[in-house]
């Protein structure tokens, strides 16, 4: 169980209950190098766990099962224990040239959790290369991206990448500014355009979610060439928390980007259910210039105008025909959208941080509105006479799209739970148990959750593994369909992270 929640102050920046409820998994501050080492001696830790919930609507199903769960260090190899093989996969929908799955299949149903690697600044995002599923690029709160190359077990040396935000030296928590977004182009390697999102330094205490294009030094790949940046968009912050900041490229080739609702604390500066403005909306543009110029309002009376920029805004966004809604808006009402995956199946699965009392996992589809700050989770937040329906994905009767889970705030058996981390839905050859299971956890217990979702029922599999003195604060998958969760590590309640770290979820016999 994670002791941080418990010491976090109640200042606007905290990750935590500061404003009443969480803030991005990202508010981490760490030191930028970790105690942990490549020879450290492997160890398995088992941990038994029940799977319950309070959900008990009859579209939501619960697995009571009693799991075991086993966290795997990396052998000094990096290894760990994966094997290899020829065993064959599905393929990445943007490259046919994914190698084969390197996994030997394991018949068991327990889920395990293996150490990847260690020595990381706030590792909030992994992204792997499309083309070698293993080479992994990690993106540090702090500034820095940087590759782990297949085998290594400890953060390299070598930054990809490098921008300067607020907090790049932070060793304590609370700061939820920083590098907080990483995709490649669809089209890397051969296009070797990459995309960050970030917290600026040098523009005050609420700097705006900027996101840049570099291309790769084409004397040498395993950096950027800085003098190739663009800014595509930037998108003002009236606070300094609830910056959302994650980025993608979806199966259909457009750039999302997820923005939180502005900051401080119950829908404060009135963005989620506004829909002419930016703020509390997942985005969806295609950074390829135009040469129109594009000036978007992040939001209404404290928000400045940071345009023009030139992007293109796709011609089938769901509102770009109607001036009620900003033509870049591709769903709307989110408090602070933390980590979020596309499945192979094309479904967008989305973890919102909630204010005091309920996180949620949302299946998100174009032209939806998923309720904040009305609601927070399937429960009356802002609107008192709001339609409380909890069917898993329904449309209630004012239009607001239910998610298709949601957990309550509070002490559980596993310590205080406060902001939800999205994960991924495990694809991967080696565990064919945990096809189509979605992992996602809590920052502040540490607790690693588990669903199954099969388009009209929610299959909930509890808490599969309770992480002691980490704080889960990002995720990733792969091409081969691995799910990774990354941790920071902090042994002393008020005292410094001492590591970052990375896992990727496999299953033991």
């Amino acid at each position: 169980m994670s002791p941080l929640c418990s010491a976090l102050g109640l200042s606007l920046l905290t990750a935590c209950p500061g404003d009443g409820g969480g803030g991005e998994g990202g508010g981490t501050d760490s030191s930028s190098s970790g105690s942990s080492s490549a020879s450290t001696t492997q160890t398995d830790t088992t941990v038994s766990t029940t799977a319950t919930t309070t959900e008990s609507d009859s579209n939501t199903t619960t697995a009571s099962t009693t799991m075991t769960t086993t966290a795997t260090s990396a052998d000094s190899s990096g290894s760990g224990s994966e094997t290899s093989t020829t065993t064959s996969t599905e393929t990445d929908t943007d490259t046919g040239n994914v190698p084969p799955c390197p996994y030997t299949a394991v018949d068991g149903t327990t889920p395990t959790l293996v150490e990847v690697a260690t020595g990381f600044d706030r590792p909030v995002l992994v992204v792997a290369d499309p083309t070698q599923p293993d080479r992994l690029f990690v993106v540090e709160q702090g500034g820095d991206v940087r590759i782990l190359e297949p085998g290594e077990t400890t953060a390299p040396d070598a930054v990809f990448l490098h921008v300067d935000v607020p907090n790049a030296n932070d060793q304590y928590i609370g700061d939820e500014r920083g590098l907080l977004g990483f995709a490649l182009h669809p089209g890397f390697p051969d296009d070797p355009r990459v995309y960050v999102a970030y917290t600026p330094s040098g523009e005050g205490n609420s700097p705006p979610v900027t996101v840049v294009e570099y291309a790769l030094d084409a004397a040498d790949p395993t950096h950027v060439d800085d003098t190739t940046a663009r800014v595509v968009i930037a998108v003002d912050k009236p606070a300094g928390n609830h910056n959302g900041g994650m980025i993608g490229f979806g199966p259909d080739g457009y750039l999302y980007l997820g923005m939180g609702d502005g900051g401080i604390g119950d829908d404060f500066f009135e963005t989620g259910r506004d829909t002419g403005v930016l703020l509390s909306k997942l985005i969806r543009i295609d950074p390829e210039p135009d040469g129109t110029e594009d000036n978007p309002i992040a939001c209404n009376n404290s928000c400045m105008d940071l345009g023009p920029f030139d992007y293109t805004i796709p011609a089938d966004n769901p509102f770009v025909d109607d001036n009620n809604y900003a033509p870049e808006i591709y769903a709307w009402g989110f408090r602070n959208p933390w980590r979020w995956h596309w499945d192979t199946n094309g479904d967008l699965y989305v973890g919102d941080v909630g204010q005091g009392d309920w996180e949620e996992v949302d299946v998100v589809v174009a032209g939806s509105d998923y309720g904040w700050s009305d609601m927070e989770g399937t429960h009356c937040f802002n609107d008192n006479g709001c339609d409380e329906n909890s069917t898993p994905n329904a449309v209630n009767a004012d239009g607001i799209t239910m998610p298709i889970i949601e957990y309550n705030h509070g002490s559980s058996p596993n310590g205080f739970r406060c902001s939800i981390t999205g994960g991924a839905v495990y694809r991967s050859c080696e565990a064919d148990a945990l096809t189509g299971v979605y992992f996602y956890g809590d920052y502040c217990s540490g607790e690693l959750f588990a669903l199954s979702w099969d388009g009209s029922t929610t299959t909930d599999l509890g808490t599969v593994f309770d992480f002691e003195d980490e704080n889960i604060i990002g995720s990733g998958r792969n091409a081969w369909g691995d799910v990774y969760i990354t941790t920071v590590y902090v042994p002393v309640p008020n005292g410094p992270i001492q590591d970052g770290r990375i896992y990727r979820v496999s299953v033991s016999n």
